[in-house]
């Protein structure tokens, strides 16, 4: 169900519900109206009658009933067309008195009050009747009075068809306007819909949604739009990566081509032989890892480790280790036990990225100085530094400085540095230390504790 149509059928929904509850209550309150005078019509020749207790004695000269009548039946203002009078006595008998005469239902012992007149709707014969009972408690005697209630119900009929009437009108109207409603409301949507189509056909994600007012579907559009922006950015990191990434990959490729021609088209023996093949082993393996550094920066693959709370002292120990285990470097460690939430393998990638950085750039036998506080670890080397016009670069995607150039490594390194940390809330830093030389670099991250 589309919204439009959701909005109207909300909207008939919502009329139909009012004009119920308002119908029925109007019906109540009418009915209750047209009973009152009634009711009150009727109390009052009960209250007339109980106010005569002679009337009912049948021991009396004027006979049973005598002279009843003549109240009963006395000219006031109000007097119905038909009324119905029946004395329900004590052992049971009946007596009609008037010229309408009507058998009435006896009353159930709780239908009756002793001391209030007592109203209640009953039918008789197909006639709807309004009756009160009264109990005279001197001679043991309840009188009933009976009035119909056709006008009444007439009245109610007619008033009930008009609350029908007018409830369907209302619910047309409804419909109707809800039609027209839903119609502007959905316009922004529909609007919505169509720029964000166009824009998936075309592929252009530098394009932007218009962006009217400050409403929810303003806020939406503001969302799209930041969400295409992400897009494109991440688009034109991916064709960066690619462009730098095939840049990079020539090199290799090429000397390791041309050993290998030059193996196959010559007789090379001894010394030179043994270079080419170990030239060519050099080759494949940079290949190897700019490959896998590659791979690692385009899939993110830390993203699947799940999270937990990390000590980065662990993380610098394996890494040190490692690194000790590999080339004898001694590694220093200065650490207040900080702990991270966050990925530790990833964490550990990126130390390990840092580390063999500055063991690139440390002299032999020179330690690298780790200190790790409140979730900052500050890896420092006893290299020549970074010249400061490369400092700003230093975690772009395959930056190399001049000095770098000679070296071995492929310029991922520290990018996958870049994107571990930051998916992690962190940041990363790059200086030149004030003690004597060399370079600081490393990252800060969210204490856990």
């Amino acid at each position: 169900m589309t919204i439009r149509r959701r909005i109207t059928v909300a909207a008939a929904i919502a009329v139909a519900v009012t004009v119920l509850i308002v119908s029925v209550g109007a019906f109540i309150a009418a009915r209750q109206q047209i009973l009152q005078p009634i009711d009150e019509s009727l109390e009052q020749r009960a209250q007339s009658i109980t106010d005569v207790p002679s009337f009912f004695d049948r021991d009396g000269g004027r006979g049973p009933i005598g002279g009843l009548g003549n109240i009963l039946f006395r000219p006031r203002a109000g007097d119905f067309d038909s009324v119905y009078y029946q004395v329900i006595f004590s052992d049971g008998s009946l007596l009609n008195i008037g010229e309408e005469e009507l058998t009435l239902p006896v009353p159930e012992p709780d239908e009756v009050d002793p001391d209030e007149p007592v109203l209640r709707s009953i039918w008789v014969d197909d006639l709807h009747l309004r009756v009160v009972a009264v109990v005279q408690r001197e001679f043991d005697v309840i009188v009933q009075i009976a009035r119909p209630l056709t006008e009444a119900d007439e009245a109610l009929r007619d008033f009930a068809g008009m609350l029908a009437l007018g409830g369907i009108v209302g619910i047309g109207l409804a419909i109707v306007l809800g039609t027209l409603v839903s119609r502007n409301a959905v316009r922004p949507i529909e609007d919505l819909r169509s720029q964000v189509s166009d824009i998936a056909q075309t592929q252009e994600l530098g394009e932007r949604i218009d962006v009217e007012g400050d409403d929810e579907v303003a806020d939406l559009a503001r969302a799209f739009n930041d969400l295409l922006a992400q897009l494109d950015a991440s688009r034109e990191q991916q064709v960066r990566l690619v462009r730098d990434a095939g840049h990079e990959l020539r090199t290799p490729l090429t000397a390791l081509r041309m050993n290998l021609e030059m193996l196959q088209r010559h007789d090379v023996e001894g010394e030179d032989r043994r270079v080419m093949i170990e030239a060519a082993h050099a080759e494949v393996a940079e290949l190897s890892e700019l490959v896998t550094e590659i791979v690692d920066l385009a899939t993110d693959r830390y993203e699947e480790e799940p999270r937990s709370e990390v000590s980065l002292e662990q993380i610098v120990a394996n890494v040190s280790e490692r690194l000790d285990r590999r080339n004898g470097r001694p590694v220093v460690v200065q650490s207040d036990g900080s702990v991270v939430d966050g990925r530790p393998e990833a964490l550990e990638r990126a130390v390990a990225n840092i580390m063999s950085n500055a063991d690139k750039w440390s002299p032999d036998g020179e330690p690298i100085h780790v200190r790790i506080d409140d979730g900052t670890v500050v890896i420092a080397d006893s290299g020549p530094g970074i010249p400061e016009d490369d400092l700003p670069h230093v975690f772009e995607r395959f930056y190399r400085s001049d000095a770098a150039r000679t070296t071995p490594g492929s310029g991922l390194g520290l990018s996958i540095v870049d994107q571990i940390v930051s998916d992690h809330g962190g940041v990363v830093f790059a200086r030149n230390s004030d003690n004597g030389g060399g370079a600081e670099v490393g990252f800060s991250l969210p204490a856990a504790h």
